[in-house]
């Protein structure tokens, strides 16, 4: 684990964490009337941050305003190659929200945001990371509704968009998209469900 200057977390840099958690489009000047300094230290506290990979400022989306519907997979993967080729075929799909190495009686765990029914019934059976080589077992849940946090880092709909998915399946060869079951990967350009 990487070593963390302990002046990077200051008790100044600790409230402007604070105050950007809440609201993230939250002024400088605020922030600084706030913490009773000018907004140029709070500038130059925020650069920091960021420059040090410890702040991350993005725009999040609450998935129920959109009914998105929010599945998390528990799996257990047999052995370490098979780990990382899951985690390379799936760290760059549109759909994951959380992708995560756990100890436990599993050892990886996702989660992914489905548009609707239909997708996720295909998420359980057809194209689903639960049927990658290497899981020798698997839990799915179906979660709710969110309490905590209300807002996720979801990219809906992806900017990118290309022919091929992020984790090499083929959607047009695909019997669910054929049938109008699924819309597709939205990272391709075949995604059924984009609004012009």
């Amino acid at each position: 684990m990487a070593k963390i200057n302990k002046g990077l977390l200051s008790t100044t840099r600790q409230k402007i964490l604070s105050i950007l958690a809440k609201d993230g489009r939250k002024n400088l000047t605020d922030i600084a009337h706030e913490l009773g300094i000018s907004h140029v230290a709070v500038k130059r506290h925020i650069d920091k941050l960021i420059e040090s990979g410890i702040l991350r400022i993005q725009g999040n989306i609450n998935p129920d305003l959109l009914s998105l519907r929010l599945i998390l997979v528990f799996m257990e993967i047999i052995d370490e190659e098979h780990m990382r080729d899951i985690i390379n075929k799936f760290k760059e799909c549109p759909r994951m929200v959380l992708l995560a190495r756990i100890m436990g009686g599993y050892n990886l765990i996702a989660i992914l945001y489905a548009e609707n029914d239909k997708v996720l019934e295909c998420f359980s059976s057809i194209c689903s990371i639960r049927t990658m080589p290497g899981i020798r077992r698997t839990e799915v849940y179906i979660l709710s509704k969110l309490i905590k946090p209300k807002y996720l880092p979801i990219y809906y709909p992806p900017l990118k968009r290309s022919e091929n998915t992020p984790c090499g399946r083929n959607c047009r060869e695909c019997i669910a998209y054929i049938e109008n079951k699924c819309p597709g990967c939205p990272s391709t350009i075949y995604y059924k469900l984009y609004k012009s």
